[in-house]
């Protein structure tokens, strides 16, 4: 029995060891990478926070124009999820300092991803056995997509972390454990969804462990599902904070059934192009790097008396999945929030595999799942590895606002509503021409940037000036 445990604990130093050593990879690197626009609106509310004081029910960012939210936005209110998140990695970044903000943010997320790996790892052990606990474990800790996604500066993961360590602490009350654990459970749950409120789904997964894994204590069943409930309280009181800045919260009904094209908003809803996107690109190529759906949909045929766990995981990430329609479509960090139930099936697919004695000899069964993990792990490094490139352009493009402006200057860019420039220009401004540049200039713009020649004869009889040029940007002051 001890020498068991040995191995469990070795085993799981180990998967931790190489989930710290891959994710430590551009950890320091400048925000310019894949959806750095998206990055930098979350990192944008942590830099203000260690400029102007953490205030965590005024979050603001660089992006003042009305794109995102159809009201112009003067205050740069960033009115979406609770910004707990920037609030930490700020926190540590004025208290600390030694390494970039942006650093510190990368840190945050992969601690809480690694603590949503260890938790993946001992629900697997409990619930399937060894091999099942160490390759799911293995899965979320160096599959190229996960390791991406588990140093971006987004809520998602945390809040997928945080939603993962609560089923934790519900699964140990429901095995006989006390009131204590469900409390944590709940206050980790409400957290998770101030972060990242989509991540309600795992509440299938509580739903589960609460009123089935307690078998006959119904009462005592029915009791903790209401003192389970209160979990969604803050997160209600908070979106009904928000409402008091609608100039602060992006538009969001296209989530569920829509995504952007150049022609315009595109019904998706249960078309072909969404099983598409969603179960081929995504899920078989993106994330499981085509031969990792093999343990996926064999982990669907794992059942004993005991253990349901699986479908709850999956019941969850099927129904994100499918009211969030538009969203998982257009955004590939939108399946972030599934990857915990993608490491659960998998690593039950992977324990039926093994116990197939018929399949040959062990070592065979081993090596073949060995092989399959490999694969799997270079089709989608194939696919990932460009997520980490930097535009060298907006880096460029960044030094010469802060070379030519001041701190107080507020930026027009001709951009297409992409606010990453102005995060790394560290200046306020408008992501994108979207009126003429008279009515910015009323409204306090100082100058504009462009990488459009054609403006310099466009602007030759104008009151614009142009105050700086190279083969990369044009700025005009206004």
């Amino acid at each position: 029995m001890k020498s068991k445990k040995l191995i469990f604990y070795v085993l799981l130093i180990i998967l931790l060891a190489l989930g710290l050593f891959v994710r430590k990879y551009k950890i320091d690197a400048p925000l310019s990478d894949w959806f750095s626009w998206r990055q930098t609106d979350t990192a944008a509310v942590g830099r203000f926070f260690a400029k102007d004081g953490i205030d965590v029910m005024k979050p603001r960012f660089y992006d003042l124009s009305s794109i995102q939210t159809g009201i112009e936005n003067p205050h740069g209110y960033r009115m979406v999820e609770f910004p707990a998140y920037s609030a930490t990695f700020a926190y540590l970044y004025k208290t600390f300092g030694t390494v970039s903000i942006e650093t510190w943010a990368r840190i945050v997320t992969t601690v809480l991803s690694l603590a949503a790996l260890a938790v993946i790892y001992t629900l697997l052990y409990e619930e399937t056995g060894l091999f099942g606990a160490f390759f799911g474990g293995l899965f979320f800790a160096v599959f190229p997509y996960v390791v991406f996604y588990s140093h971006t500066i987004l809520p998602d993961m945390p809040a997928t972390s945080l939603a993962v360590l609560s089923i934790y602490f519900t699964y140990r009350y429901s095995r006989g454990k006390s009131w204590f654990h469900l409390i944590v459970g709940l206050l980790l749950f409400a957290l998770g969804l101030l972060l990242k409120p989509m991540v309600v789904f795992y509440g299938f997964v509580h739903l589960y462990l609460i009123a089935f894994a307690l078998g006959r204590r119904g009462k005592k069943a029915v009791l903790a599902l209401l003192v389970f409930s209160l979990s969604a309280i803050p997160v209600y009181l908070w979106r009904r904070y928000i409402q008091q800045f609608p100039e602060g919260i992006p538009a969001n009904s296209w989530l569920f059934t829509s995504v952007s094209t150049p022609a315009g908003l595109q019904e998706i809803f249960l078309r072909p192009a969404f099983f598409r996107w969603i179960f081929y690109e995504r899920i078989n190529n993106l994330i499981l790097g085509g031969y990792g759906m093999f343990f996926v949909i064999y982990g669907f045929f794992y059942k004993t008396k005991q253990t349901f766990l699986h479908y709850a995981f999956a019941i969850a990430a099927l129904s994100y999945l499918f009211v969030f329609e538009g969203g998982n479509v257009q955004h590939d960090y939108y399946q972030i929030i599934i990857i915990p139930a993608l490491a659960m099936l998998l690593g039950y697919g992977v324990q039926l595999f093994i116990n197939q004695r018929q399949m040959g000899l062990l070592i065979v069964r081993i090596a073949t799942v060995c092989i399959i993990f490999g694969a799997s792990i270079a089709f989608s490094y194939y696919q990932i590895k460009p997520y980490y490139n930097q535009n060298s352009d907006w880096l460029l493009i960044a030094d010469v606002i802060r070379s030519v402006t001041s701190p107080k200057d507020t930026i027009v860019l001709d951009a297409t509503g992409d606010t990453t420039i102005l995060y790394l220009s560290d200046r306020k401004g408008y992501p994108a021409p979207y009126k003429e540049l008279s009515e910015f200039k009323k409204q306090g713009a100082d100058y504009f940037v462009t990488t459009n020649s054609d403006y310099k004869n466009k602007f030759k009889d104008s009151s614009y000036s142009l105050i700086f040029e190279n083969d990369k940007v044009l700025v005009f002051r206004l």
